[in-house]
């Protein structure tokens, strides 16, 4: 599977170049997204409010606007030891290549994917035991070479998309291969299926080539990111949401992105696409069907950016793998950048079985302590189904969330060897 857990769980978008490609560069990419640790939660959800409050409601021109006070009503963290873990150094079912990505099936099965095998491993996530796998490097129906799990249909039905070949594979929740699709040019040459609703309707991107001309030498580009309905059938794909891509600055015929001023993270939830706006207000924005539905929106102080944030993010480029042509580019053409004064508030989403929006705090470790936080915790904002603010939860830093399901949790954890970890563990509320 093509997609990864990162080698530390929590990512900086402030240290990077944005890890959203958008439509206009999709050649420029950055981190593959994301990490995968998934909160299993057995309960319902954390959004009794008590007496307190709501936040205020008004409508603008069709968008419900939601303003919450930054006062979180309850406060949670991750259950220590994990309940269960999958993954092991010894041969086997449990020897992975390369996590991917994990998921829980509708039935309480996890799917793990080997990106190095490609292949999806199902287990028992009670007893832990294989139950069975799938896919395969190959080219014959059901293998993969380059491949994205996308999740499930209302059905159970499990959807995995082969780059490589342009083809979608299905598979039934006991394993079977049920059918493939190879994808539609209305679709275009190099399509990005993201996420499967439960109807089995794709959600994703179509990359709309390189850009014709350049950009003059000093100039800035922004990109956009468009999410697009993906028919199978050959009917023309329909537009669902346009968001912020990252803002480029060209060089003598290079780009990098503009420091502090990447593309909005996005994320999904059945038939609806929920954005991360841009800097100064924190806030979300959720796009259904006919188009933006809900801004939700926390009355919180903008993170403004410093000359040593500003140093932060060049020492994080002199670190990273970036070609020698574009560290040069950084380094001497930071200050005619564009930079905000701001930064986003949060860095990634994710939702529960319930609705309820989990927002991580992209803070950098002077903020934490700043803010009396412990520096290498990661702290999750919690929004419930309609937006209105309940709380918080704490979890260590070499943890990262990919699926919650009411009041438990599965973490893709990697070690100092690069060595994946899936665990199953439970989230306490305790205030």
């Amino acid at each position: 599977m093509t997609s990864r857990a990162p080698r530390s769980a929590a990512p900086s978008p402030d240290t990077s170049p944005d890890a959203c490609s958008g439509d206009s560069f999709p050649g420029l990419s950055g981190r593959a997204c994301h990490a995968a640790i998934v909160l299993l939660c057995a309960g319902c959800g954390v959004s009794d409010r008590g007496g307190t409050a709501g936040p205020s409601r008004t409508d603008s021109t069709g968008v419900e606007i939601v303003r919450n006070a930054d006062e979180p009503l309850r406060r949670g963290e991750l259950v220590l030891p994990a309940r269960r873990v999958f993954g092991s150094d010894q041969a086997g079912p449990e020897l992975f290549g390369d996590v991917g990505t994990a998921r829980l099936h509708p039935d309480g099965s996890l799917w793990i994917a080997d990106s190095q095998a490609q292949e999806i491993r199902v287990f028992d996530s009670g007893s832990g035991a294989h139950v069975f796998t799938i896919g395969g490097r190959g080219d014959g129906p059901g293998e993969f070479r380059r491949s994205d799990f996308l999740g499930f249909d209302g059905e159970g039905s499990a959807y995995v998309y082969d780059h490589e070949h342009r083809r979608l594979s299905v598979f039934s929740g006991s394993g079977e291969f049920e059918r493939n699709h190879l994808m539609p040019s209305t679709l275009g040459i190099s399509p990005l299926p993201q996420h499967v609703t439960s109807t089995g309707t794709l959600l994703g991107q179509i990359p709309r080539g390189p850009m014709e001309r350049t950009p003059a030498r000093g100039s800035t580009v922004r990109d956009t990111v468009r999410t697009w309905r993906m028919p199978l059938d050959g009917t023309a794909p329909t537009l669902v949401s346009k968001t912020l891509g990252a803002l480029y600055y060209f060089h003598d015929g290079q780009s990098v992105a503009v420091p502090f001023a990447g593309g909005s993270p996005r994320g999904f939830r059945d038939d609806r696409v929920y954005a991360i706006d841009g800097v100064g207000e924190a806030s979300y924005s959720v796009y259904g069907p006919a188009g933006l539905e809900r801004r939700v929106v926390i009355d919180r102080p903008p993170r403004r950016i410093d000359d040593r944030a500003v140093t932060m993010y060049l020492e994080g480029m002199r670190r990273s793998p970036l070609p020698e042509s574009l560290l040069r580019i950084y380094e001497e053409h930071l200050s005619d950048m564009p930079i905000p004064e701001a930064r986003r508030h949060w860095g990634d989403l994710l939702f529960t079985d319930q609705g309820e929006v989990w927002l991580w705090r992209a803070v950098d470790a002077a903020e934490a302590t700043a803010a009396g936080d412990p520096a290498d915790d990661q702290v999750w904002d919690v929004f419930d189904a309609e937006g209105a603010f309940i709380g918080l939860v704490r979890l260590p830093a070499d943890v990262w969330l990919v699926q919650l399901v009411g009041q438990t949790a599965l973490t893709i954890v990697r070690d100092d060897l690069d060595r994946a970890t899936v665990a199953i563990h439970d989230i306490r509320w305790i205030r």
